[in-house]
């Protein structure tokens, strides 16, 4: 089973395509950029639900069920227009966010998903007359807030995201 999403050939033409001069590195390089960029896409694109249980934002269910490390192919996933994805298919955006990603992590390994410490947060800094206020993450918020929001990434995504239904009581009326 495949670790990450594309290929490195392909990422390497698609950041040819885009003159994203920083995509370099020999292959073990890239390929591991793309190995933590996939979890990156599967990590970030899934929301804790009302009763606590993580779900993906993906349509459908992995094809391979838990044997499937990666979050695509999915069976019975369809994109935000309706149309049926193929249960043996990764498509096309999830490749391309894939890609987008590696070259963040390329560039800056880990970058994607850092570590957060909320005890080491620094709220106020002063060094003689000059104070420093920084934007400090609370406890509650943890690791997720200090991912970074990548714009590009999220339009690539945006077909594949539905809306999930949560969990809850319901009381239905005849």
């Amino acid at each position: 089973m495949p670790e990450f999403y594309g290929t490195v050939a392909a990422a390497d033409a698609y950041h040819a395509a885009r003159a994203n001069i920083a995509w370099t590195g020999d292959d073990a390089a890239k390929q591991a950029a793309l190995i933590r960029a996939s979890a990156y896409i599967d990590g970030k694109y899934q929301a804790q639900t009302n009763c606590g249980r993580w779900e993906s934002l993906f349509s459908g269910v992995k094809t391979g069920g838990r044997a499937q490390s990666l979050q695509w192919p999915r069976t019975g996933a369809t994109d935000n227009e309706g149309h049926a994805i193929p249960p043996d298919e990764v498509p096309i955006e999830i490749e391309q966010a894939a890609y987008e990603a590696a070259l963040r992590e390329i560039v800056t390994p880990g970058s994607l998903s850092p570590d957060y410490v909320a005890s080491q947060a620094v709220k106020r800094e002063k060094v003689g007359p000059l104070e420093t206020e920084y934007a400090v993450r609370d406890a509650a918020s943890g690791a997720t807030s200090v991912r970074p929001i990548i714009t590009l990434i999220d339009e690539l995504l945006a077909p594949l995201l539905g809306c999930k239904t949560y969990c809850g009581i319901a009381v239905f009326v005849v």
